[in-house]
């Protein structure tokens, strides 16, 4: 049954996570004026019950050069990782396996809420030699993802993320809150949901943002999660923690 255990960082991530992982943003408001960042890139992992998961990835402001106003993106992402599950008692299945996406997006600012969407191709390859697998072997789809950042009150702001493909039904949900305690330090709850055809989990943890200058950050995330279709042959819940680097050009 646990044929298809998918670990993910944001994440992304998440990957999407991934790659969409993504705790603070470097820029909370549309700029006023003057040039932005036009590009960011990110690293990370992910660490969790009998899996692991890495992934780098980037998005770009094509058509204005500034990722701080109104305009179109591209992002791209990829990573890797493993996952083991027991096939009969005694008998586990380990599996590698990496993922792909390249998006077209737009992001628009209402006020200081950025809204963002993206829309584009994903690719998973699990090399998974079970003939009883339902997640196994190479396969493409498309992905769709959006974003919602804002500051709802001064040092306080929410981001929500969601994304899915159509390749073996990938989706990430991530929802967190922050408090900017310092000008450097973000800190705040999170909560996620992922999943495919055969694998499903909830998280829940906390997370802790450094801005190590104007364009660079560190984010880590730690917190529990629970294997949703956990059986008496697989379960999968227990504790996980993230890395995650962002650095904005």
């Amino acid at each position: 049954m646990y044929a298809v255990k998918f670990a993910i960082g944001a994440a992304a991530i998440v990957i999407g996570v991934g790659a969409a992982q993504a705790a603070d943003l470097l820029t909370k408001e549309p700029a006023a004026s003057g040039a932005g960042p036009w590009g960011e890139l990110w690293a990370g992992a992910d660490v969790a019950p009998d899996s692991t998961f890495g992934y780098a990835g980037g998005v770009f402001a094509f058509n204005n050069h500034n990722l701080n106003q109104d305009g179109w993106l591209f992002r791209v992402s990829a990573g890797g990782g493993d996952y083991r599950y027991n096939l009969v008692p005694g008998v586990s299945q380990g599996v590698d396996f990496e993922a792909a996406d390249v998006m077209v997006g737009y992001q628009t600012f209402v006020g200081q809420t950025r809204f963002t969407g993206y829309l584009g191709g994903y690719i998973e390859n699990d090399a998974n030699p079970d003939p009883n697998a339902t997640v196994k072997g190479t396969r493409a789809g498309v992905k769709v993802q959006g974003e919602i950042f804002t500051p709802f009150a001064p040092d306080w702001y929410a981001f929500l993320l969601g994304s899915y493909t159509s390749a073996w039904n990938n989706f990430l949900l991530i929802g967190r809150l922050g408090d900017q305690i310092t000008p450097v330090i973000s800190v705040g709850p999170e909560v996620m949901g992922l999943g495919n055809d055969r694998y499903d989990e909830v998280r829940a943890g906390g997370f802790l943002s450094f801005n190590v200058s104007t364009l660079t950050q560190f984010i880590v995330s730690a917190g529990y999660n629970w294997d949703t279709r956990a059986n008496s042959l697989n379960d999968h819940s227990g504790g996980y923690a993230t890395v995650h680097m962002r650095s904005a050009f």
